[in-house]
C-alpha cells in the first residue's frame, strides 16, 4: 500500500526500464541511496530523480475507494503500511488531516469539523474532501467541498452581488449609493497627494465602510452628494 500511496514513477523514460545496478542507484523508503558498509560518503549528494508526490493523488484515490467504510478500519490499514520511521511515509500520514476531517460533532443539527490546527467550523465551510460521520463513524464524502479556484470565484461572485445591492457605477466620477433606505448620487474625486480633503459621505455619517470598500476602488473620496428624487429612482429602476 505504501508504494501505491506514496510513490510515482521516476522522471525520464530511459530510467523506467533499468534494473538496479551500476547505472541505477538503489534507494530506501525515503528515496535515500543505499550504500555498502564502509563506503565513503561523497562530498556532494547525488541528484535524485524520484520526486515525492506532493499532490498526494494516490492517497486521495485510496480514500475515495473506501468511502462508506468504518474510518477506524481505513485508518488502521493506512497506518499499518505507512511507517512512522520513514520521513516520506510519515508525511503522507500527516496529510490525512488535510483530506479527512477526523474530529467531528453535531451541534444544533449541524455537523461541525475541527481542522488540524484546532479551529472548528461547519462542515459546509470546511476545505476537507472527506469527513468521519460523528454518529456512524463511517468515512463520508464532503458534498460541500469546492476546489480553491471554485471557492474564490464563488466568494468573488457573492461579494459582487452584495456590492450591487448598495452601489451602481454611472461613470468614472459618478456612483449611486443606497444609504439607510435612500439612494444618493455621489461625485468622486481623486485623493490629493498633498493637502487635506473632506469625504462628504463620511462627514454625514452615512456609512462606516472605509473608502476602498465603500466605493469599490481605491484612491478616491466623495467630493459631493445629493439624494435622488422618487422620479429619478423610478427612472433608474433602483427599486422594484
Amino acid at each position: 500500500m505504501s508504494k501505491v500511496i506514496v510513490e510515482r514513477p521516476r522522471v525520464g523514460r530511459a530510467a523506467a526500464g533499468l534494473r538496479p545496478g551500476r547505472t541505477r542507484m538503489l534507494v530506501d523508503d525515503d528515496g535515500e541511496p543505499i550504500r555498502a558498509k564502509g563506503a565513503r560518503e561523497p562530498q556532494k549528494r547525488e541528484q535524485k530523480t524520484k520526486h515525492f508526490n506532493e499532490t498526494l493523488n494516490p492517497l486521495k484515490r485510496y480514500l475515495a475507494s473506501n468511502v462508506g467504510r468504518p474510518w477506524d478500519k481505513v485508518y488502521s490499514e493506512i497506518c499499518e503500511h505507512l511507517k512512522p520511521s520513514s520521513t516520506v511515509q510519515q508525511h503522507v500520514r500527516d496529510h490525512l488531516q488535510d483530506f479527512v476531517a477526523m474530529k467531528t460533532r453535531t451541534k444544533a443539527g449541524v455537523i461541525m469539523a475541527t481542522n488540524r490546527w484546532g479551529g472548528e467550523r461547519p462542515l459546509a465551510d470546511h476545505h476537507c474532501l472527506y469527513y468521519v460521520h460523528p454518529r456512524t463513524k463511517l468515512l463520508r464524502k464532503n458534498e460541500h467541498y469546492q476546489r480553491a479556484g471554485a471557492r474564490w470565484r464563488a466568494a468573488r461572485t457573492k461579494a459582487a452581488a452584495e456590492i450591487a445591492k448598495r452601489l451602481r457605477v454611472v461613470d468614472e466620477k459618478t456612483q449611486l449609493h443606497l444609504f439607510d433606505g435612500a439612494w444618493w448620487e455621489v461625485k468622486l474625486a481623486k485623493i490629493p497627494l498633498h493637502g487635506t480633503y473632506t469625504d462628504v459621505v463620511h462627514g454625514a455619517q452615512l456609512s462606516t465602510l472605509h473608502g476602498e470598500a465603500l466605493y469599490a476602488r481605491h484612491g478616491v473620496y466623495a467630493r459631493d452628494k445629493r439624494q435622488l428624487s422618487k422620479a429619478e429612482i423610478k427612472k433608474l429602476k433602483l427599486r422594484d
